[in-house]
């Protein structure tokens, strides 16, 4: 894996319902349609949405930047 991108993409409020909007860039930018699902992981105090499920190990390693290859 090469260099982490750190891209702001937006942002948003948070509703009386408790919703958030996805901006348009980052459904864009993740191809993410009407029928796309994200998963909300926290990260130390850092809310991380991704378009893919993934263990918590393997997001772990991929924001420390530290996930190189995948395990058999």
């Amino acid at each position: 894996m090469g260099k982490m991108t750190v891209k702001f993409i937006g942002k948003a409020k948070i509703t009386k319902q408790g919703q958030v909007t996805l901006p348009f860039e980052a459904r864009e930018e993740l191809k993410l349609d009407l029928n796309s699902e994200v998963y909300w992981y926290l990260i130390d105090d850092h809310l991380v949405v991704v378009k893919d499920l993934v263990s918590t190990e393997d997001l772990s390693a991929i924001v420390k930047g530290k996930k190189n290859k995948k395990r058999s």
